[in-house]
This record gives C-alpha cells, structure tokens and sequence, in this order.
C-alpha cells in the first residue's frame, strides 16, 4: 500500500502595518507502491483487492500528471480537466501536484532484466511529472 507522511507548519503574526497574517506551509513524504502486476505473483483475494486499488490510484496520478503537463506544455490559457478528485491519493496530493507547490520526484529502477517494463514505465511517468511546470509561493 501507499504511505503518506504529511507535515503542516503554521506561523501567524502582525506584519509591519499591524495585521495579522499567517503563514502556512506543508510538507509530504509519499512512498507509492509499486504496481505489480497479476499474472506475476499468486495471492489470495484480500491481495488482489489491494492490488487492484493500489493500481486504480496510480493510473489516476498518471492521468493528473499527464493533464497537468499537456496544460503546462499548452501555457497557462490550458484547460484540461485534472482529475484529482478520482483518488484518495490524488485527492491528498492536489496541492502538492500542481498550481504553487514546489515538489520533487524520485523514481526508483531495478537493475534486473525480469523487471525492464516496470522500469521503463517508471521513466516515462518520471519524464511525464518533470514537464509539469509549477511556481511556489508563500501561502497566506
């Protein structure tokens, strides 16, 4: 399964014309699981439920990263649907993906053989999320 590890910083104060702001910032650590696939592996029903989801929520992240590099190759009059609202994982990750966040993306290879198409898929999701374009700001 995923692990999401989510990290919310929030400092309020007056500024120097004496209101009162406050400033938010949040960090996630996501570990996704990978997405083996049926025919290599035997389990039991419990494991193709998890399996089937946690496989349903990557092909939802690929399709938001997809959306939001097409918008961010077309500029900013793009208007493709992303469809973070199709996941519980996208859902969570929305503000992380796109619009003023800064993220960074670590995909993870085997060196074996047995494992180039998992690998190769993994490259071409890593080249999709790097043209996704974003511009972090401070949110207040």
């Amino acid at each position: 399964s995923h692990s999401i590890f989510q990290l919310t910083v929030q400092q309020s104060g007056v500024d120097r014309y004496g209101r009162k702001r406050t400033i938010r910032g949040k960090l996630n650590l996501v570990d996704l699981a990978g997405s083996e696939r049926y025919r290599d592996i035997k389990m039991g029903n419990e494991q193709v439920s998890e399996l089937t989801n946690i496989n349903s929520s990557l092909h939802v992240l690929g399709r938001c990263i997809a959306s939001l590099s097409h918008n961010s190759q077309k500029g900013t009059a793009a208007t493709e649907h992303v469809p973070f609202r199709d996941s519980k994982l996208t859902r969570l990750l929305q503000d992380s993906l796109g619009g003023t966040a800064k993220s960074v993306l670590m995909a993870t290879l085997s060196p074996s053989i047995l494992c180039i198409e998992e690998s190769i898929s993994t490259l071409r999701f890593a080249d999709r999320a790097n043209q996704v374009m974003t511009f972090a700001k401070a949110n207040i």
